[in-house]
């Protein structure tokens, strides 16, 4: 863990788009709809984003609902604009035991030394759902990536069936799981963005494995 500690306290971070770039947010939004069809949300629903990071997720979902973040990294927390924001290890959650409606995470498992005390964590303090959305290593250009960038290499293990297997061994019921979408947040040219656009779909080589589970 330390290595990742490390990774994502360089001073790169600082270079990180915003959450509300435009490119980030054609990443996002349709990733919520697809949440939206299963889960009812609204201002009353309390979601917890663990590793939130600098908020690509957090800011969107905190228009919509009552959201946390944690994250490991003090640096990148720092960058997150919602109020309610923690520098917590996803390890050890220091929430009661069904604290939040929806837990979820988003390219978080693959930076972890154990991926199931994580899910089980995200599962106490869950009181029914848990959302996890990890890189697909299915996909050619996520695969090279994985392979080159050496904080990413777990990556490669992340197929769709690695993913539910670890959730399902915790116990978790999976009520949707799919890969979608070819937009990278971090490197999708702005310029780019009404041809990735119409990936917004399901399909097996899609760039992010989803999957939607429940207590």
């Amino acid at each position: 863990m330390l290595f990742q500690k490390r990774y994502w306290e360089r001073n790169k971070v600082e270079k990180r788009r915003h959450p509300s770039h435009k490119v980030i947010e054609a990443y996002v939004i349709p990733k919520i709809n697809e949440i939206r069809k299963i889960i009812f949300i609204d201002k009353k629903t309390t979601l917890l984003d663990v590793g939130g990071g600098n908020g690509f997720f957090s800011y969107y979902f905190d228009e919509i609902c009552d959201t946390t973040s944690i994250d490991y990294s003090e640096r990148m927390i720092k960058l997150n604009p919602i109020k309610k924001k923690y520098v917590m290890d996803a390890n050890n959650l220091k929430f009661d035991d069904n604290s939040f409606d929806i837990v979820f995470c988003h390219a978080l498992l693959h930076h972890v030394d154990h991926i199931q005390k994580v899910i089980k964590g995200m599962k106490r303090v869950s009181k029914k759902y848990v959302v996890i959305l990890e890189p697909n290593r299915n996909n050619p250009l996520m695969f090279m990536f994985s392979l080159i960038v050496k904080e990413e290499n777990k990556a490669l293990r992340f197929s769709l069936s690695y993913l539910k297997k670890h959730i399902e061994s915790c116990g978790l019921n999976i009520i949707s799981s799919f890969s979608y979408g070819l937009i990278v947040p971090n490197k999708t040219p702005k310029i780019l963005l009404p041809f990735f656009k119409y990936f917004d779909i399901k399909f097996p080589f899609g760039m992010t494995n989803f999957i939607i589970s429940k207590k």
